[in-house]
């Protein structure tokens, strides 16, 4: 989930709803939307030459790492296949934007929430 189930793609805000049935509503349930979208405003003032979006941030902080070689992001539109493929020319994020991401990282734990059975696993998502 590298765009973290649409919560990187920059889109969703505080009043994004989610169609019945959609299993975000219980993901990003409660206040975890709220926080979602105020760390991912946080990331905005790292866009610049580097990167001009937060999906293109994202998608080119996780293949920055050289153990790192593919990402499979979902793709609905034509758009999104030809932007997450021009990412793909091997460029990597500065040192100084890595060391920067590192002030973002963010410990939460949803899936004890949606699957208990998760709780005794210490399980945590980044």
């Amino acid at each position: 989930m590298p765009l973290d189930e649409g919560g990187l793609s920059g889109k969703f805000t505080k009043d994004t709803k989610f169609e019945n049935g959609d299993f975000r509503q219980r993901f990003f349930g409660g206040d975890r939307l709220s926080e979602l979208v105020d760390r991912v405003e946080k990331l905005i003032p790292l866009l610049d030459s580097e990167a001009k979006t937060i999906p293109e941030l994202d998608l080119r902080y996780i293949l920055s790492f050289d153990a790192i070689s593919t990402v499979i992001p979902g793709m609905r539109k034509t758009n999104h296949v030809e932007e997450n493929v021009s990412l793909s020319d091997g460029r990597k994020i500065s040192p100084k934007i890595m060391e920067e991401l590192k002030n973002h990282a963010w410990e939460r734990n949803f899936y004890p929430y949606l699957d208990p059975s998760m709780k005794d696993t210490n399980y945590m998502e980044l």
